[in-house]
C-alpha cells in the first residue's frame, strides 16, 4: 500500500491546485490512496483567511472529493476527509459538522495558543515575546486535550511548534511522553508529516525522539505529505518509510467511514 492521507487545495486560500490535480499527480507517482483533507470551515468564519467558508465546503469541496472518488475508483481509492482544529470552545460545532458529514476520517491539529496562530510567519516574532518552554507546554497541552475530545481519527504534525526553528530550553521527554500515553489511551493515530521537511526546522513531524516513545507505547502510525501543491504529493516519503518500520512494524492506518485498518507500507 503506497497512501499519503494529507493534501490540500486552493480552497484553504495557501495552496495551489483543486483536488483533481492531488488526485492525478498521486495516480502518477504510483500511490494506492489518496486522502483529500483540506482545512475545515470554523464557526463563525474564525480564521477565514486559511480555511475554506461553510458554504464552499458544501458547493465546492465535498462534492468535488464525492466525484473524484467515484470517477478514479478503478484507479486509486480516493478518501473523503477533512483537517479540522483543535481550538477551545468551538468543540461541539466541530462535533457537528464532523457527524453531519460522512468523511472517511479526520486529522485534528493544533494551529493556534488563544488568539497566535504560532504556525503563521506573519506572527513569528512572538516566539522572541515569549517564554519557549511555556509555549511548548502549552502547546502539549492542547494536544493532549486535542486528543481527549474524541473529535479526530488522527493527529496532525504533533510538534508543529518547533516549525520555525524555535527549540525548548528544558528537557520536554516527561512532557512528551505523558501527552504520548492519553494519545494511546485515545486511541488516535499519530501522522509521519513530512512537510517539516520543507519548513525553517527542516525535520519531519514528529522528532525521531518523540516516534521512540510512539514505538514504545505502541502507538499507530499513518503518514502524510501535507501537500500544499499537487507536485508535493508523497514528497519525501522515501525518507519517511524507515521511521514506519522502526516505529510503527511497518504499517500503516488507513481509515474507510472513519473505520481504521492497518496496511503494510509499500
Amino acid at each position: 500500500m503506497k497512501a499519503d492521507l494529507h493534501t490540500h487545495t486552493y480552497l484553504c486560500k495557501h495552496a495551489d491546485g483543486i483536488a483533481e490535480d492531488y488526485v492525478r499527480s498521486a495516480v502518477d507517482r504510483g500511490l494506492t490512496m489518496i486522502g483529500c483533507t483540506d482545512h475545515a470551515p470554523m464557526p463563525d468564519n474564525y480564521d477565514e483567511k486559511h480555511r475554506m467558508t461553510l458554504e464552499q465546503f458544501h458547493a465546492d469541496y465535498k462534492p468535488a472529493v464525492l466525484e473524484l472518488r467515484e470517477r478514479f475508483k478503478n484507479v486509486i481509492d480516493v478518501k473523503f476527509g477533512v483537517e479540522s482544529d483543535f481550538f477551545p470552545g468551538t468543540e461541539q460545532w466541530v462535533r457537528d459538522f464532523h457527524d453531519a458529514n460522512d468523511f472517511d476520517f479526520v486529522i485534528g491539529s493544533v494551529h493556534y495558543l488563544g488568539e497566535w496562530g504560532f504556525d503563521n510567519p506573519v506572527f513569528v516574532h512572538r516566539y522572541d515575546e515569549e517564554n519557549i518552554d511555556s509555549v511548548y507546554e502549552r502547546y502539549f497541552n492542547h494536544i493532549r486535550r486535542s486528543a481527549e475530545s474524541g473529535l479526530f481519527d488522527i493527529l496532525g504534525h504533533c510538534d508543529l511548534v518547533k516549525k520555525f526553528g524555535h527549540r525548548p530550553t528544558k528537557n520536554m521527554d516527561e512532557i512528551v511522553r505523558e501527552t504520548m500515553k492519553v494519545v494511546k489511551a485515545c486511541d488516535i493515530v499519530v501522522e509521519i508529516n513530512t512537510s517539516g521537511l520543507r519548513k525553517p526546522v527542516q525535520e519531519m513531524y514528529p522528532s525521531e525522539e518523540i516516534l521512540k516513545i510512539i514505538g514504545e507505547l505502541h502507538i499507530p502510525l499513518t503518514l502524510g505529505s501535507d501537500a500544499h501543491m499537487p507536485e508535493d504529493v508523497a514528497r519525501d516519503f522515501d525518507r519517511a518509510r524507515p521511521l514506519i518500520e522502526r516505529y510503527g512494524g511497518g504499517v500503516v492506518s488507513v481509515f474507510t467511514k472513519r473505520q481504521r485498518s492497518e496496511v503494510r507500507v509499500s
